[in-house]
Parts: structure tokens; C-alpha cells; sequence
């Protein structure tokens, strides 16, 4: 089946955004191999532009790309895992914390929209994300561009490890829970309760993750 981008899109930074979703979708295991003339032909491109994507996604910690062998799906280990989440947890309660007393109105009924989008949501591609925008507007406000470009990168490299296993049984129903109660920290301008309540669903993720992983 063809996933060939629009014509007007058929660059180098499109490509590596369309694998991208597939690999935090987790549409390739750990340690899969991303052969080009596969790649080139699924999205109706040259080698060319399939090249330089993974080389972008080499650069945020997707993809390994090794001589004479090819390009790998990356995999990590349970202590990398581990060192990415307390790498997300210091970042990114500091950007909540800075981001905080700049929350207004608008930017709370932002928040809002998308957590009832959230609650609605089955399947697990569209629950990522929702959940990647109501991160994205949790942290906006802080006006920090390079800890948000970090949050991203450090999110996308682990987040396929958990992908698997969401379901609407499973743990969204508590992330669905925490988010509101981080709704109401944020309304109150309370950065005690939101940091601690943004650490404890952290730490939930990190623990899916790590199953995910060890069941591999």
C-alpha cells in the first residue's frame, strides 16, 4: 500500500515527519531495519530525500544509521529509558513551573478543548496526539523555545515504547484523570500541586515504558 506524500511535500524534513509518526505509532519495532528503496518507493520518492530524513532522524535519536549496513529503527536500554524520564521530569515541571502564573483564560479553555477531545478518543494514534497537543499547550506559555524543542525530542524518543500499549481500559484512563486534576493546579496558579501531579504521571509513563520494553 502506498503512503506516497502530496507532490508539494515531497522533501526531505516531510519524510522524516511522516516516519517519524510511524515510529512513535510504533509501525517498526526496535532494532527494525528502514531500508531506503523500500521507503522510496512506499512514498513515491527518490533515494535521495529518504536518505537525508533518516540522517534528520539519526539527529533526534530515531533512527542509527550504520556503514555499510543501513538504517536501524533505535532501541534503547532500561537505564537509558530510565535516564531519558528523569531528563523529562526535571525539564519539563521546570517549564510547567515557569509556565504557570503566564496561563490565562483562553490558553486554560485551550487546555480544556483538547482534554475533552481526549476523553472521547479510542483510538490509540489519535490519543498521542491529543496528548502531544495538551502537553504542548501545558508548556507554551513558559516562553522557553529550546526546553520546548528539548521536551519534544526527548518525548518522540521513547514514546513508541508505550504506544503499544494504550487501550481504553488501560492506563488512559488515568492520564485522562491526572490531566484534569493538572487543569485545575494550573487555574489555581498552584505550582506546588501541579509539578508534583506532572512528576507522578511521569513517572506512570516511564513505568509503561519500561513493560513495553522488557516484553519485547
Amino acid at each position: 500500500m502506498s503512503s506516497a506524500l502530496p507532490a508539494e511535500k515531497t522533501t526531505a524534513r516531510a519524510l522524516a515527519a511522516a516516519l517519524r509518526q510511524g515510529l512513535s505509532e510504533g509501525r517498526w519495532l526496535p532494532g527494525a531495519a528502514l531500508r531506503q528503496a523500500d521507503l522510496a518507493a512506499e512514498y513515491g520518492v527518490s533515494r535521495i530525500p529518504v536518505r537525508e530524513a533518516l540522517s534528520l532522524l539519526q539527529a533526534e535519536g530515531l533512527v542509527v544509521i550504520e556503514p555499510n549496513r543501513g538504517a536501524f529503527v533505535a532501541s534503547h536500554t532500561a537505564a537509558e529509558l530510565e535516564e531519558i524520564f528523569d531528563l523529562r521530569a526535571l525539564l519539563e515541571t521546570e517549564t510547567l513551573r515557569l509556565a504557570l502564573p503566564r496561563h490565562n483564560p483562553a490558553s486554560l479553555r485551550k487546555l480544556e478543548a483538547i482534554q475533552r477531545e481526549l476523553d472521547f478518543a479510542t483510538e490509540p494514534a489519535d490519543w498521542l496526539r491529543l496528548d502531544r497537543e495538551f502537553h504542548d499547550a501545558l508548556y507554551a506559555p513558559s516562553a522557553r523555545p529550546r526546553n520546548l524543542d528539548l521536551i519534544a525530542g526527548l518525548r518522540r524518543s521513547v514514546e513508541r515504547f508505550y504506544a503499544a500499549r494504550l487501550s481504553p481500559d488501560a492506563r488512559r484512563v488515568g492520564w485522562n484523570d491526572e490531566h484534569q486534576h493538572l487543569i485545575e493546579a494550573v487555574r489555581r496558579n498552584d505550582a506546588a500541586a501541579a509539578t508534583a501531579l506532572l512528576h507522578q504521571h511521569l513517572r506512570e509513563t516511564r513505568r509503561l515504558a519500561l513493560a513495553a520494553l522488557q516484553a519485547a
